[in-house]
């Protein structure tokens, strides 16, 4: 399917931290982020440990500030995504950036980046 950078992102970080799907997750990513995801076996290791977050339930959203930036994409491109989630009852927000490329016509995961610095 023709979907875009943004929706591709979501669903990837929904199928980990909402569906509990590592295949569907792996699915949305390159080869080599598939393969790093698959060494830590299930959801909640790859969430505690490869992206350092790890919540009871959240809603995740692309930032508003990278829009102008995704409509610009050709190949590949930068997002930032906000969580907005509970754990143990208490609300956490966290941002994560990520890099997508494009291969033929379907948007993939390709990177983790570092961290955003709030200003």
């Amino acid at each position: 399917p023709k979907e875009n950078a943004e929706d591709v992102a979501i669903a990837f970080f929904n199928a980990i931290y909402n569906q509990n799907d590592i295949n569907k997750a792996k699915k949305l990513c390159t080869a080599n982020l598939a393969k790093k995801i698959s060494k830590y076996i299930t959801t909640q290791n790859v969430a505690r440990r490869l992206f350092n977050m790890s919540f009871d339930s959240v809603k995740i959203d692309a930032a508003l500030g990278d829009l102008k930036v995704r409509d610009e994409f050709k190949s590949s491109g930068k997002l930032t995504l906000l969580f907005t989630g509970y754990r143990q009852e208490k609300i956490y927000k966290e941002l994560k950036r990520i890099k997508l490329i494009k291969q033929g016509e379907v948007w993939l995961i390709d990177e983790l980046l570092r961290d955003p610095v709030p200003y």
